[in-house]
């Protein structure tokens, strides 16, 4: 929709209506809002890509915004459309789609630095079928995995529409699929790790939901 400079736009912060003591950046331009979506440092060929998948391919109002050494990709939203959703039953299972993005990223981001390029290709692959299989929004291509597997789960607004039951599958295939490209489970630490950066009430609920869940119990 819009590539944007610093200078073109007003940046506030507001209250995120899921956890009332985070504050999120909201861009305004033109009358318009519009909530960050993915923050890229300086590579500008990953950010533009995204802005034109979002744009071209999903019909996403969107901005990016070129920064010194810094692009960004960010969705339109309205104010109101975020405070509803805070009452919403979707938001209620936010913590446990955030949680389950972050352990698929940490376990990806393991497979492709200790075993290479082509073996996360190959996973990538598997979970894509996985989510073909269960029929889950948001990731049955590569393209969309992709772009999972780049967003910030605290910073979105387009997470995935992810119930409890499917989340709990999604696991225990990572799981598996973890163990098996690895012979054991050497993914765990750091994929537990991973959990720090969710808020401490959200990352409690999480925890304690996984402990209390079949598929759940096997990351502890």
């Amino acid at each position: 929709m819009f590539i944007l400079k610093r200078q073109d736009v007003e940046i506030i912060n507001v209250q995120n209506p899921q956890n009332r003591e985070q504050q999120i950046p909201i861009l305004q331009y033109q009358g318009q809002t519009f909530r960050l979506l993915n923050m890229f440092g300086d590579n500008r060929d990953e950010a533009l890509a995204l802005w034109r998948d979002l744009t071209d391919n999903k019909g996403k109002a969107c901005v990016l915004l070129e920064e010194p050494q810094r692009f960004s990709v960010w969705g339109k939203v309205k104010i109101d459309q975020m405070q509803a959703a805070s009452a919403s039953e979707h938001s209620l299972e936010s913590h446990l789609v955030q949680g389950c993005l972050l352990l698929l990223q940490s376990v990806y981001a393991e497979i492709e630095d200790y075993l290479g390029v082509r073996q996360a290709g190959s996973f990538k692959q598997d979970i894509v079928k996985v989510m073909q299989q269960g029929k889950f929004s948001q990731g049955e291509s590569i393209g969309s995995l992709e772009s999972l597997l780049k967003q910030d789960p605290l910073n979105s607004m387009q997470l995935p529409s992810w119930d409890a039951n499917r989340i709990q599958v999604l696991l225990g295939e990572i799981y598996r699929l973890a163990s098996s490209y690895f012979g054991n489970t050497s993914f765990l630490d750091n994929a537990i790790d991973s959990l720090s950066e969710l808020p401490s009430a959200e990352q409690s609920k999480f925890k304690a939901w996984l402990r209390n869940t079949p598929k759940g119990k096997l990351w502890q």
